[in-house]
């Protein structure tokens, strides 16, 4: 015993190797906060072994090629500030259930009002942590004076081996993070890693996945240094709305004021679908009130249905190209959405649709909206048989819909969507009517049209009882589609352009065909001032009716003029910049 301790390198392998405890022991700390088990191969998952190896392993070697005063001033720095970071997290953790962010640092102050209230989460564990971490540092640093690398020795071969190592490392373990999942299963997309790394989204998380040391790090670049980082969105939310104003009222600012809205995105709706014969009440209403016939619905995200509903409740766009918003910013306050606009001016806000909220995260979505509900189908009473067929949503859920107060439901549909087959409900029920009007129709087509059917029964029979209870007078119904049917296309228009239907009913007036270009960036805006909802918010999309020059943006930074399609402008590239701000850095999470 008394040979190894006196041997030369016992005392600086024993600083290295009590180092690795210190910094192994914190990761342990920090993660075990979150997932509250002692499950070893929770906190033996891939990425964050890896993830570990490669930035312990850096750090140590810093801590090992220097020496005397600055190798004293290292482990100072990076000590104390893991040690800080792991008490701040078991505070916010107790107190928030979340973890700190760099991006914390840059409110107000707000966030740290909590700090009078912490003192009742000091317990035994917490200051045994305390004890052991100030106790391991005592050591280290008594033991940092004994050094044993030089430079000119075998030991520089290895350290240049493991340096070069590292990289490949890192590398490896973030390319098993790159791949996500954002489909209409929300049960696979939230539990997918790839989401929550490539979106560097939801913190506690975050740390599970890639350990202390590199949620640590890159969340520093994900809030500070990336391009998109939270202190820059702030500054480019803030300069676009400076640079803005909130658009001018109209002729038609305010003529639905105080009305009821049944607001209806129509499943894969198509205009070819729609006509007097098979569709006789959705062409009644499109003649009575505003129809745009120019309307498209672009795809930015995976998900086309979720893509248009999102821009359709918020009035911004997606994060182009990347995580749909329905992950990667479920949690956002939208405090700008339709459904918050309706519900500040006193009405009752629900949603409609057949699916269960696991469907595209509907039910964490809609809440982030402002709903008061989401009502799948047995919420609304529609049996197992029946749940396909849009017409039971009236039938059923009239009393859900429609109430006495002031109301905004929002509708989604369901019995167009594809495939077409004849073994569908949807498409056998109307299937003898459609055959009245057809003849030598693949079974696609007659199917589709019988779909489509289905959709405007629903109307029919929600007109039928508004009509009845004499609220019909009160009630404007807005419906769009999601996205085009591509059973088929007709020759002037192609799979990017995403022709749609947009239409705005109200009994009393009489046919408004509009012609010009119309998206659904702009439905919001248009729906806002007709029922002249309050709120100072600037939104991307104009209203229709005072709109300077109308267009249509596309995924791929080119846009369409109503005649040709040309490369993005300046200003509407703004545009996307400011939603994907907003997004980023939730700005409105934390305005009065």
């Amino acid at each position: 015993m008394k040979k190894i301790l006196e041997y030369k390198y016992t005392k600086p392998i024993t600083f290295i190797l009590l180092s690795l405890i210190y910094y192994i022991f914190i990761d342990f700390f920090n993660r075990y906060l979150i997932l509250r088990t002692f499950n070893i191969k929770k906190y033996l998952s891939q990425e964050a072994v890896l993830f570990n190896i490669v930035w312990i392993a850096l750090i140590i070697l810093i801590l090992y090629m220097t020496k005397g005063v600055v190798r004293k001033f290292v482990i100072i720095i990076i000590n104390s500030l893991i040690f800080i970071f792991s008490i701040v997290n078991y505070f916010i953790n107790s107190y928030f259930g979340s973890v700190f962010s760099w991006k914390d640092l840059l409110l107000s102050g707000d966030g740290f009002e909590f700090i009078s209230s912490i003192f009742k989460y000091i317990n035994f564990k917490l200051i045994i942590f305390i004890i052991l971490c100030i106790f391991i540092n005592i050591i280290i640093l008594k033991l940092s004076k004994y050094n044993c690398f030089k430079l000119k020795s075998p030991q520089t071969i290895i350290v240049v081996l493991v340096i070069i190592i590292l990289p490949f490392i890192y590398y490896y373990s973030s390319n098993r993070l790159s791949n996500i999942n954002d489909g209409w299963d929300a049960n696979a997309a939230l539990n997918s890693k790839g989401n929550y790394y490539s979106a560097w989204i939801n913190p506690p998380t975050l740390i599970t996945i890639g350990g202390t040391y590199d949620y640590i790090i890159r969340d520093f670049y994900e809030s500070y240094i990336k391009k998109d980082n939270i202190s820059n969105s702030y500054k480019i939310v803030e300069s676009y709305i400076e640079s803005h104003e909130v658009e001018d009222t109209n002729e038609y600012t305010g003529i639905f004021e105080n009305k009821n809205l049944i607001f209806v995105m129509m499943e894969s709706m198509d205009d070819w679908m729609v006509n007097e014969q098979v569709t006789p009440t959705i062409w009644y209403m499109m003649h009575h009130g505003f129809n745009f016939n120019n309307h498209y619905s672009p795809v930015y995200v995976t998900g086309s249905t979720a893509n248009t509903e999102f821009i359709a409740n918020t009035g911004i766009y997606p994060n182009i190209n990347k995580l749909s918003p329905n992950y990667a910013y479920k949690n956002n306050s939208y405090s700008y959405s339709l459904a918050n606009l309706f519900k500040n001016s006193g009405y009752t806000v629900n949603s409609f649709h057949r699916s269960f909220g696991h469907v595209y995260n509907r039910v964490q979505m809609h809440s982030s909206f402002g709903y008061e509900k989401y009502y799948n189908y047995v919420d609304m009473g529609i049996s197992d048989d029946n749940l396909d067929l849009d017409s039971y949503i009236a039938i059923d859920a009239y009393d859900k819909i429609v109430n006495d107060d002031k109301f905004m439901s929002f509708i989604i549909t369901y019995s167009p969507h594809s495939p077409y087959q004849y073994s569908k409900i949807e498409c056998k029920k109307n299937l003898e009517y459609i055959e009245k009007f057809y003849s030598n129709l693949d079974e696609e087509m007659y199917c589709a049209y019988s779909s489509a059917r289905e959709t405007d029964e629903m109307f029919r029979i929600l007109l039928e009882k508004l009509d009845s209870d004499n609220k019909l007078d009160d009630t404007i119904i807005i419906a769009f589609t999601d996205h085009p049917n591509n059973v088929y296309l007709s020759e002037t228009e192609t799979d990017k352009l995403n022709k749609t239907i947009f239409f705005i009913y109200d009994k009393e007036m009489g046919d408004n065909q509009m012609e010009f270009v119309s998206s659904t960036i702009n439905i919001l805006p248009t729906v806002k001032n007709l029922f002249n909802l309050k709120g100072e918010f600037t939104y991307p999309g104009c209203d229709l009716f005072n709109c300077v020059e109308n267009s249509v943006v596309f995924n791929d930074y080119t846009y369409y003029d109503g005649k040709i399609i040309k490369s993005i402008t300046d200003d509407l590239l703004q545009d996307i910049k400011y939603s994907k701000s907003l997004l980023v850095s939730d700005y409105y999470k934390n305005q009065k």
